[in-house]
């Protein structure tokens, strides 16, 4: 996920709910829950300070399983129970990359698929990147470790491929026409992109939509029975969908769900907490469905992260597998991976050694998951008996996170533009001529007019849909200040710089985008007048 910028926020009073999962609070073999009173507290200070709904957790330990809701799921008064659905984001990317394991392990059907075959040799006609070497040569095992060179491109999703609706397979066919900013191997650079590859792949040699492997080979021989892969499909589950917020203009505003289509296996799955705790039992114990050769699979480090320039708990640097992050905690190596939607968040953490996972939903974009990464490493300082002045401050270091944020957008413009002259140069064409539509093979329409006197572009046709204003520096420079149209104010707000190629008639013939923040400050996309 982006960073976001949040505006000044008031409390938000909520009260605890009940939850379905009471009965789970001590179970046969004597263990107390952990989500007791003192955890519960702990919940509701932090919704009120993320400014979050509802959140649902759940933890298994052992043979020991417990659940529990806290908030609202769907104003005005639908509860959070352990059975609320929720978008779970790149938690998805596990189960992508466990269906991959079931066709390398099934040499009778699928001999030519190992994690190091070549993608070309699965899907000739579709796959295609900007180089050559890369495109011959990027295999199953770099697309699911991110270390195919190829950055986020996150807002190329969605919109009108040749002007066909967006489909999964026009969405992998445009990443030719996407920069890489690494070699492959090289460089640990997060890309769902790659994991919609992946799913292309499992759908072209199955003949079958991923969401149906998920349920036929994974969901189902495991009893996840509110597990899904379409919105449709979850709406008309009798578990309650939770609905997803923005805390904007002091108050709690609904957000509309985001379309799938293009991020498939990269964070396509609607469940509930009762339903991956069962996911959290199989691969703590490396059971079926997934063989012992799968489990290892995805959990074998794959490349190193980029830690960040913030600090960790973490002992050593934390590396990519296949759809998790692995690292060691006091000791003990854990397997991680957050979701994030537009207005929805998920962490899921376990720890092999000792038997130990823990799982949370909730219900807004990016604040979500900073309460998660609160509650659920308190759990795990629980269990490890860690002493409070030696746990580690998660809301200290989100809030650094967000002036960071706050502090990139503010001031962007200065790094990008510091030798601005004074005053500034006009604009060689008068603004009228700026306007029109420009088109870029993968990122698609931008259409660009006058509002309040400045350029303005609505991007309603993506999946990532955003508006923003362009605002002018010097010349025909700008920069362009973007936000979700869906969920205002959150991890879409981002300040970009942008530019404008003048043909010798007085009207601009290219409008160029620093849209990926990969590329760096004077990267740019460029979108041709149409």
């Amino acid at each position: 996920m982006l960073l976001l910028k949040l505006s000044s926020l008031l409390p938000f009073l909520q009260t605890p709910s009940s939850s379905s999962a009471a009965e789970q609070k001590v179970l046969k073999d004597g263990k107390a829950s952990p989500l007791n009173s003192k955890f519960e507290r702990l919940v509701y200070e932090n919704l009120d300070l993320w400014k979050v709904p509802g959140v649902a957790v759940g933890v298994v330990d052992g043979d020991s399983q417990w659940s529990q809701g806290y908030g609202i799921a769907t104003y005005p008064d639908t509860k959070v129970t352990p059975s609320t659905l929720y978008y779970t984001g790149s938690t998805t990317k596990a189960f992508t990359a466990a269906a991959m394991s079931l066709l390398v392990d099934d040499n009778a059907n699928y001999s030519n698929v190992q994690w190091e075959t070549p993608i070309i040799k699965l899907i000739p006609e579709d796959f295609m990147l900007s180089d050559e070497w890369a495109t011959n040569h990027m295999t199953i095992e770099d697309a699911l470790s991110h270390r195919s060179g190829l950055p986020r491109h996150d807002y190329s999703y969605g919109g009108n491929y040749e002007g066909k609706t967006p489909s999964l397979q026009a969405a992998v066919r445009a990443i030719r026409y996407l920069p890489l900013t690494a070699q492959p191997r090289t460089k640990f650079q997060y890309c769902n992109i790659m994991y919609g590859v992946a799913s292309h792949i499992i759908q072209t040699l199955t003949g079958k939509w991923l969401g149906d492997v998920l349920r036929e080979r994974i969901w189902e021989p495991l009893g996840m029975k509110a597990t899904f892969f379409s919105s449709d499909d979850a709406a008309k589950a009798p578990e309650h969908l939770a609905q997803g917020y923005v805390y904007y203009k002091e108050k709690f505003q609904p957000v509309r769900e985001m379309d799938l289509t293009c991020v498939s296996g990269a964070g396509s799955v609607v469940s509930n907490v009762y339903d991956y705790s069962k996911w959290l039992k199989s691969l703590l114990s490396t059971s079926g469905p997934i063989s012992k050769a799968g489990h290892k699979a995805l959990r074998t480090p794959r490349i190193f992260e980029d830690g960040g320039d913030l600090p960790t708990p973490f002992t050593g640097p934390q590396a990519y597998a296949f759809g998790w992050s692995t690292g060691v905690y006091q000791g003990y190596e854990f397997f991680e991976h957050s979701g994030g939607m537009i207005a929805f968040g998920t962490d899921l953490i376990f720890f092999p050694a000792l038997n130990y996972g823990l799982v949370a939903f909730a219900n807004t974009a990016v604040t979500s998951n900073f309460l998660e990464q609160a509650l659920l490493w308190h759990l795990v300082d629980e269990r490890l008996n860690i002493p409070e002045e030696k746990r580690f401050d998660w809301n200290k270091k989100n809030k650094e996170r967000l002036q960071k944020a706050n502090d990139k957008y503010e001031n962007t413009w200065k790094e990008v533009y510091p030798n601005i002259p004074n005053p500034p140069l006009p604009t060689s064409i008068p603004l009228q001529n700026y306007t029109g539509t420009y088109f870029h093979p993968a990122y698609n329409n931008i259409t660009l007019e006058i509002k309040n006197s400045v350029l303005y572009a609505n991007r309603s046709d993506a999946t990532l849909k955003l508006e923003f204003n362009l605002e002018h520096v010097s010349g025909d420079y700008f920069m362009a200040y973007a936000d979700s149209t869906e969920a205002p104010g959150t991890a879409f707000k981002v300040a970009a710089p942008a530019e404008f190629k003048v043909g010798p008639e007085g009207i601009s013939k290219k409008f160029g985008l620093a849209a990926e923040p990969a590329m760096g400050p004077n990267g740019r996309i460029w979108f041709e007048r149409v």
